[in-house]
């Protein structure tokens, strides 16, 4: 099975959402900074002008789509009908998950079979992510 491996980070020069491929372009940069290409760039000055990305806004693709079929990211803010369900984010521990405030910051999961690709969650729809639109947290 082959599943699809995609980041998307805000580009430090533009501003714009990169997606991508995301790597490190090391050592030779003139600082350690990320960077989103589906190409390898030719110098370290390419890299960082065309496609290095703030670190704090790179989220990866979750292989799950929303009722519209838009990709969900790490990062996204996911409501179902007009309720906040929360922040989407991927740890090691759980996977793909949900910060969810109730009362208290807590984790809603989702279960993903190994097998599992391109699921689409008919019911819940992404309105912004927390980069663009933190105003939909409160």
């Amino acid at each position: 099975m082959k599943r699809e491996i995609l980041f998307r980070g805000k580009s430090i020069g533009t501003g714009e959402w990169l997606y991508g491929y995301l790597f490190n372009y090391g050592l030779t940069a003139p600082s350690n900074v990320p960077c989103i290409s589906v190409c390898v760039p030719k110098s370290w000055k390419e890299a960082y002008n065309l496609y290095a990305v703030s670190p704090e806004t790179i989220g990866q693709y979750t292989r799950l789509k929303d009722k519209n079929r838009k990709k969900i990211f790490e990062w996204d803010i996911l409501f179902q009908g007009q309720e906040l369900l929360g922040v989407v984010y991927i740890s090691k521990r759980y996977g793909v998950s949900i910060l969810k405030k109730i009362t208290t910051w807590s984790l809603i999961n989702f279960v993903l079979d190994s097998d599992f690709d391109a699921g689409v969650l008919s019911d819940i729809e992404v309105r912004g992510n927390v980069t663009d639109n933190p105003e939909l947290l409160k």
